[in-house]
């Protein structure tokens, strides 16, 4: 499965401010939910960590019913669930309380473990996705072995650039196989590395992404492309 895209031309919605992006973004989920579950009854999300699950916990104004909903994690550091530094915790105190009834598949155990866990589900139906000022996607980190992982769904990654070293990541041929991608971007500390992976090709995790991956910025993290719409 190829895992670039050298003519991506993606879709690149700004808002004004996180608020409206925190908005856009819900309004993008929910409506990926509900075209999924009419089609095949269920939807297969996964989340990062960080700032993009808060953002769309902002912007669910009320608890969304979410019965046929089944999340996974994009990556995962390697720390207890319980540990603050977790995706899923992170999840757990602000996304989830207002996912009701959702099947929740956290990174329990290793990379295969999880690759068996997430594999019924492929392709998943929407991949949701933040950069780093360092253009990595997930815990895909530039010249990390994982970006190179092609025969594997789930890659154990190691000496990543920040803490902590150990994770677990999605590889590239699950986030490319995915029925839609959006990669979400907010403040003035994104704007270099979304200027960057706009401003020519690269061989960057977030250039890498292929299947016309949607963006979602505010104008802040839009302030360095040349051209915004």
């Amino acid at each position: 499965m190829r895992d670039t895209n050298p003519h991506m031309e993606p879709e690149i919605e700004i808002c004004a401010d996180e608020a409206s992006l925190a908005v856009s973004l819900a309004a993008r989920v929910a409506s990926a939910a509900a075209a999924a579950v009419a089609a095949r009854g269920r939807f297969a999300l996964a989340i990062p960590g960080g700032s993009v699950v808060s953002l769309l916990a902002r912007g669910l104004a009320a608890p969304v019913a979410a019965a046929n909903w089944h999340v996974f994690w994009t990556d995962e550091r390697r720390v207890p669930l319980a540990d603050p530094q977790s995706n899923f915790r992170l999840a757990e105190t602000e996304l989830l309380p207002k996912l009701a009834g959702a099947h929740v598949h956290p990174v329990r155990g290793s990379a295969a473990d999880y690759e068996k866990e997430i594999a019924p589900f492929l392709p998943l139906d929407l991949v949701l996705l933040g950069v780093g000022e360092d253009g990595h996607v997930a815990s895909l980190f530039p010249g990390n072995p994982a970006t190179r992982k092609t025969a594997r769904l789930v890659a154990e990654v190691h000496d990543a650039p920040k803490p902590p070293p150990d994770r677990v990541t999605l590889t590239f041929p699950v986030l490319n196989a995915a029925r839609e991608t959006l990669v979400v971007a907010a403040g003035a500390g994104k704007a270099a590395i979304v200027g960057r992976i706009f401003s020519a090709p690269g061989d960057l995790p977030a250039q890498r992404l292929s299947g016309s991956p949607r963006w979602l910025l505010d104008r802040a993290a839009a302030a360095h492309l040349k051209e915004i719409p």
